[in-house]
Order: structure tokens, then C-alpha cells, then sequence
């Protein structure tokens, strides 16, 4: 469940180039926005251009040279939601005067078409039967939140009529009388507040992603801390020793001690460098996800259903492209334990050897050993189809005659997150190609439920195959694991779990994406294989965990959610159009 996001601070309204309300706010890479003829000036005088206020990339160094400026600015998408209260917040800083009595100091403000009334015309205004449904407010309690949430958006049509419709062949929010008429012949036209609600889930969704993503991050910046604390404590420690040895040979001991000292602060001089480097990284990839986290909450909160149609889709797109990865550079994954070893035989000879007295040992240790430990062995349930032999300590399964049944197999303990459970099919009826592989996960605990004739009759469960994928008892055709055609005997498939409990499909260490329209699954799930058609004999191998990124980079949000555009949006993304497309579907 999205949590309330906090109210929207003035400051965030304000353009960091030229410090005024923004003006046509575009959207960046890295969740802050500026005006458009200030990020212009910005791309004209930065090489490279780095956003003003976290030093991200606006754009990649190759595209800058190789595209002009006004399209990249125009490619960038236009936070609708800041540009609403813009626009609120000059409206509540205009003078207070009735805008129909003249000098009459104004009282109250229409939500709906923006005047500003005395107390008399206020009056006025809620019997006139044009005006009675409008929403009047108080201009002493009244916030640019307020303001923003609540004003129309009209038919761009017709501006006299709200629009109640979203026309999905166009990808227009319009009123019944563009329905009856410039839209009649459209294949999909919906109602908006039906529309707004899947923007909504889709924004809950995106929030929930980047929150998790936060979280993984700041578990990461821990460990880096942490490590950071025990490289000072174990430079300490050794230095105290330095300086025990130190004291005893007292004058002639003391450039000795000054040249340990110096090889100890050196020893971790590195290790610092290199760990200071990668929380650095996960920081700013960190602030990505907040400044984004704020702009999905605060479209979230924006009432304004123009507001909400127009912003899904581009935060969708711009929150596909944030990096959650946890990986840290090659430099950084180990980090050094600084030992200090002095031979006792060389304080006897000090005064002959004591330019050679001590040493520092710096033996690197693997940082992802301390982060999570490799999940157990991957072995299959005792409870089997019945055409089933186990064999190898549960680890080998293989169907005893015929095909078409009583084949399937599932893993003995739960899935866990980010954990691939790969089998590695080692003999098949068809020497040629496995044309018919069956996997995918069930929710139901092997040890209670009763297995059926086959996969497909399991309740709870997403079964993939070649050309199809099974969602709780229902099948969909699809193409989008074709790629299991070309399974034969000595290929490896496998089933994962990303973050947000949706299944991937894995062929020979391969992630083939998230089966789509899946829902996430149950708490407790395993790890499913049939091996009643063309798999005769299966190998569980050692399950591995990915990275909280890996198993999800690329497929983004593991949900299907209509995307919606309007004219100004089919602008503003025209140039980004040619890297990725935004289709429109029906909500699952």
C-alpha cells in the first residue's frame, strides 16, 4: 500500500538555474526539473551537461555532441504535476480583489474557473445555475495544492465541457460530445475515472519498486559504512601496536615508528579510496530514486486527472530506465584487512636492522561474502507424480515410462527472492529438440497438495511452455518464451523470483523476462517442472542469487497497465519514441 506523500515545499517549485517559479519544467534524468530556456543555457555552456543540483548526466556525452540542443530539452518529458502548481501558486499571488466589484478586497477563490470573489459575489456565485457546482474556497485556508488538485481540465474541443472519457485509439481525454461525434468510429473508449484508477495502481506500483530499490541501496551504503568503520578500527589497532613497540626502544625506535605509521596509512589508504568511491555511486543512484520516488507521490497525489493520465506513462518510462543495481566497481568488492606482522627476532637486532623491522600484510577479503550467503542445495519434494523415480539424494528426477502424465516435480523448500533454481535436463525422448517444456511456480505447499494428471490442472499456479503460459487454470498464447523450442538434452531451465514476487523464466543462465499478466505470488512458492511430455530425466543444480537489479533489469515494473498519452505528451516523447515504445493495452 503507497504510502501519503509529503506536501509539495516551495522551494521545489523554483527553478535552480534561475531561481524563479519554473517555467515549461522539464523533467530530468535524475528526477529534478528546470525550466526549458534555463536547461537550455545549461546544455549550451556545461560539457558535460550535469544537472545543477546532484551532478547527474542530463544527457550522454555521445548523444550531446550528436544532438542538438533544443531536442534534447524538447525529448525530455514536462512534470505536468510541478507545472499545475506553478501555475496554482501564481494564480494565489495575485492581488486579492473581487474580479467583479472594483477595489473590493477579495475573500474567496473559485476552484473551478479561478476568479477571485468578495463576499457578496461569492454569494452570487453559488446560486447562478452556470456556477452553482463550482467548488469555492476560502482564500485564507487555501493552498496551491488545493488549487492544483481541484481545477478542471476541459475539452480541448469544447471548452465549455469536462471531459468525462479517455479515447484509447488517440490517446485523448475527451467529453461525450467528441464521443458521439469526432470519436464515434474509435475502437476504445473508456470511462476517465476508470482510467485514472489503473494510472493510480500503476503509480502505487512504480512507488512501491523505487522503494524497494531505496531500500536495497541504503542496506548496501551500510555494508559500506560498516567496512569503512572496521578498516579504521583494524588501522587503529595496528598503529597502537606501532607505537607500544615504539616506546620501548624509545629515540632510536622513533624513525622506524614514523615510517610503520606512514605503511599502515597507506595500507588503507586504498581500501578507503575504493569504498568511499562506491558509497558515492550508490548515493547518487540513490538520490535518483528519491527525487523520482517524490515525483510519482506527488503525481499520485495530484487529483487533477489530465495531471494523472499524462505523467503515468513518461514515469513509467523514466522509472524502467533507473539503475536499481547494488553492484559495486570492480575496485570496490574487496575490501582489505590491514594486519601488521613484526619479527620478535628483529627487536633483538634493532639497532643493526631496524630499517627493515615490520611489514604490512593486506589480504583482501570478498565483500558480497559478508552481504547474503548462497542459498541451500536445490532438491525436489517427495511428494511426485507418480510416473516419477527421485534418485541422488532427491536431486535427480526421471519419469519411469510413457508420456502425458503423472510428470510433475516440485522444489522441497520455498523460493526465495532473487534465487534462480535451474534443472539441468539431461536426457529428453526427442534426441533433436525438447519441442513441449513445462515449468513455472505453484503457490499450493507440496507436502498437502494432491498432484493432478498434469501441470495445467494445479490451482494456484503459472505454468510456462513454449508457446503458451498458464495463470491460475487459465491459458494465454504467447510467443514470449519461444526460446524453449530450442531446449534439448545438456540445457539448463530455470524458474526466479524478482523483488516484487513475480516469475522469471531462465534458459541456460539467461533471464527470458517476467511471465506477463502473472500476479506476484503467494509468500511461500516452489519451484515447478513436469516432466510428463518430452523431459525424461532432470538434475536440480545449486541454486544462485542475482543481484537486486539482475533479475529485473530490463523488464522494469512486473505489471500490465494501459499507458495513456495526450497531445502535449505525444510532444513531448516524440523524440524518445525511436528507443522504446509505448503501447496501449487493456488494464489485466
Amino acid at each position: 500500500m503507497a504510502t501519503a506523500s509529503a506536501p509539495v515545499e516551495p522551494e521545489d517549485l523554483d527553478c535552480s538555474v534561475c531561481h524563479e517559479l519554473l517555467s515549461d519544467p522539464k523533467l530530468l534524468p535524475c528526477g529534478h526539473c528546470l525550466c526549458r530556456h534555463c536547461l537550455l543555457s545549461w546544455l549550451h555552456s556545461q560539457r558535460p551537461a550535469l544537472c545543477p543540483l546532484c551532478r547527474c548526466a542530463i544527457v550522454d556525452a555521445d548523444e550531446q555532441g550528436q544532438t542538438s540542443m533544443e531536442e534534447i530539452a524538447d525529448g525530455l518529458p514536462m512534470d505536468l504535476a510541478i507545472a499545475a502548481l506553478v501555475e496554482a501558486r501564481r494564480l494565489l499571488e495575485r492581488d486579492h480583489k473581487c474580479c467583479v466589484c472594483e477595489d473590493v478586497a477579495a475573500t474567496s477563490l473559485c476552484l473551478h474557473c479561478g476568479d477571485m470573489l468578495c463576499a457578496a459575489c461569492t454569494q452570487v456565485h453559488g446560486k447562478l445555475s452556470a456556477t452553482r457546482q463550482h467548488k469555492v474556497e476560502s482564500l485564507a485556508s487555501v493552498t496551491a495544492d488545493t488549487v492544483a488538485a481541484n481545477r478542471p481540465v476541459p475539452c480541448a474541443v469544447h471548452a465549455d465541457k469536462a471531459t468525462e472519457l479517455f479515447c484509447s485509439t488517440h490517446g485523448q481525454t475527451i467529453c461525450h460530445l467528441c464521443a458521439t461525434s469526432r470519436h464515434r468510429g474509435c475502437s476504445e473508449v473508456r470511462d476517465l475515472e476508470e482510467i485514472v484508477g489503473e494510472a493510480h495502481a500503476l503509480l502505487a506500483q512504480l512507488a512501491d519498486t523505487m522503494r524497494a530499490g531505496e531500500r536495497e541501496l541504503d542496506r548496501s551504503i551500510q555494508q559500506l559504512d560498516d567496512h569503512l568503520k572496521e578498516v579504521e578500527k583494524q588501522s587503529a589497532a595496528a598503529i597502537a601496536h606501532i607505537d607500544a613497540m615504539c616506546q620501548r626502544l624509545a629515540q632510536s625506535v622513533e624513525a622506524c615508528r614514523r615510517r610503520l605509521t606512514e605503511m599502515t596509512h597507506g595500507a588503507c589508504c586504498d581500501v578507503r579510496e575504493a569504498v568511499s568511491e562506491a558509497k558515492t555511486c550508490l548515493l547518487q543512484r540513490r538520490g535518483k530514486l528519491t527525487t523520482h520516488t517524490r515525483v510519482v507521490e506527488r503525481v499520485q497525489d495530484a487529483k487533477s486527472r489530465h495531471t494523472v493520465t499524462s505523467m503515468t506513462p513518461k514515469l513509467k518510462t523514466r522509472v524502467d530506465d533507473l539503475d536499481y543495481s547494488v553492484t559495486l566497481p570492480a575496485d570496490a568488492k574487496a575490501i582489505s584487512k590491514v594486519t601488521l606482522i613484526i619479527d620478535s627476532e628483529v627487536v633483538s637486532r634493532l639497532e643493526k636492522e631496524l630499517s627493515e623491522l615490520g611489514q604490512v600484510k593486506v589480504t583482501p577479503t570478498d565483500i558480497n561474502a559478508h552481504v547474503k550467503p548462497q542459498p541451500e542445495v536445490f532438491r525436489f519434494h517427495n511428494n511426485h507424480g507418480k510416473n516419477i523415480v527421485l534418485s541422488n539424494d532427491q536431486l535427480t528426477a526421471e519419469r519411469k515410462f510413457g508420456t502425458g502424465s503423472n510428470g510433475v516435480v516440485m522444489s522441497r523448500d520455498p523460493m526465495e527472492i532473487n534465487v534462480v533454481y535451474e534443472v539441468l535436463i539431461d536426457e529428453t525422448d526427442n534426441t533433436q529438440l525438447c519441442n513441449d517444456t513445462y515449468l513455472g511456480a505453484v503457490s499450493e505447499s507440496p507436502a498437502s497438495v494432491t498432484l493432478p494428471y498434469g501441470s495445467w490442472q494445479l490451482k494456484c499456479c503459472v505454468v510456462v511452455r513454449p508457446a503458451a503460459v498458464l495463470v491460475h487454470g487459465r491459458w494465454t498464447d504467447t510467443n514470449q518464451f519461444s526460446a524453449l523450442h530450442d531446449v534439448t538434452a545438456g540445457s539448463r531451465v530455470g524458474v526466479g523470483l524478482d523483488t516484487v514476487r513475480c516469475l522469471h523464466v531462465f534458459m541456460d543462465g539467461k533471464d527470458l523476462g517476467v511471465v506477463k499478466g502473472a500476479p506476484s505470488l503467494a509468500q511461500h512458492c516452489y519451484a515447478l517442472f513436469d516432466l510428463g511430455y518430452r523431459l525424461k530425466k532432470v538434475t536440480s543444480l545449486p541454486p544462485y542469487r542475482l543481484q537486486t537489479a539482475s533479475i529485473s533489469e530490463g523488464k522494469k515494473l512486473m505489471v500490465a497497465v494501459t499507458a495513456y498519452r495526450d497531445n502535449e505528451t505525444l510532444q513531448t516523447l516524440s523524440a524518445c519514441e525511436d528507443k522504446q515504445t509505448h503501447t496501449q493495452s487493456t488494464s489485466q
